[in-house]
């Protein structure tokens, strides 16, 4: 007589085919046993505790890829450090999903090679960025800085990865800054500064103590009133030889005029005397000498009319003479 079965073992035997095939479904449906994100490397130089593998790599907020490998050091296909890269630098290889980046709105020209030359020389650069303050886990923020610096740790080639610069955390920043200023006052000598402004307190407290300085103050309370009244004094006489200056270039220019109108009719007398004299006299002679000095007389008096109404205080103060000529 044959065992019979079950027909509790048969359905669940049939439920658990169904789910087989529904996940197979699923698993092929979205891709994922075909999907090869494309990998690439930062290379960062601070302290990566927080961030773990699978941990999500964001543009702008938005997710498009994720942590797939944190080493110490890279393999020697994968990339080689620069000669000149003297402090430790831990790689990070993430990987980049272009179906997932162009779902979400990309055009995936940046994971060409054009492309991806094109944004690091736009300013693309990776960076840390706290998930959670809670948890304290970090993720790969990939953004534009376009004044970052252009700090590559392997040589551009030398692997089969791609290098995505990276840029300091907030936070380092801070620190790199902080300890800059300290390094600055590590530099600073307090004690000769101490001193320093010591020694001026005690110059400044011995100056406002001294006999001589409060002689001095007090010489010059009664000295500003004195130097008042003097100046005071100076500006009525100024204002009293203005008054008197005027009338008196106008009387010499009147003067002037009449001296010149006099010489002019005493050179006309002469020259009608000199007509009538014999040129080889000794008359004659003189005349002409007197006629001379006459014009010298009269242009004398011109000149020196013309520079009193240029310089009217030259009544005052005389004439300027410079000083090379003193």
């Amino acid at each position: 007589m044959s065992k019979r079965i079950s027909p509790t073992a048969i359905g669940m035997f049939v439920v658990g085919g169904f789910a087989l095939v529904i996940a197979a479904i699923v698993v092929v449906g979205s891709g994922s046993l075909f999907k090869k994100p494309q990998r690439f490397v930062c290379m960062f130089q601070g302290d990566v505790n927080g961030l773990k593998l699978g941990a999500p790599v964001k543009f702008k907020g938005v997710q498009i890829g994720t942590v797939e490998e944190i080493e110490i050091n890279l393999s020697p296909g994968e990339g080689e450090l620069r000669p000149d890269i003297k402090e430790l630098r831990l790689p990070v290889v993430i990987g980049i999903d272009r179906s997932m980046l162009i779902q979400r709105g990309g055009s995936g020209e940046a994971l060409t090679t054009q492309g991806f030359d094109a944004a690091i020389a736009r300013g693309m650069r990776a960076q840390l960025n706290v998930e959670s303050f809670l948890t304290g886990l970090l993720y790969v923020d990939i953004d534009l800085h376009p004044n970052a610096p252009l700090n590559l740790a392997l040589i551009p080639g030398s692997g089969s990865l791609r290098e995505i610069p990276t840029v300091p955390t907030t936070m380092e920043a801070i620190q790199k800054q902080a300890a800059e200023a300290l390094a600055k006052l590590d530099k600073i000598d307090f004690n000769a500064l101490v001193a320093s402004i010591t020694s001026a307190a005690n110059s400044i407290n011995q100056l406002t103590s001294s006999p001589d300085l409060k002689a001095t103050l007090a010489s010059l309370k009664q000295t500003v009133p004195n130097l008042d009244r003097t100046i005071t004094s100076l500006r009525v006489a100024l204002d009293n030889a203005n008054e008197r200056i005027a009338p008196l270039t106008a009387s010499l220019q009147k003067n002037s005029d009449e001296a010149n109108a006099t010489m002019k009719d005493t050179r006309e007398a002469l020259l009608e005397v000199r007509s009538s004299l014999d040129p080889d006299s000794p008359l004659w002679v003189n005349l002409n000498t007197a006629l001379d000095q006459l014009g010298d007389t009269t242009r004398s008096m011109g000149e020196f009319t013309d520079y009193l109404q240029r310089n009217p205080a030259a009544l005052v103060r005389g004439k300027y003479v410079p000083e090379k000529d003193r």
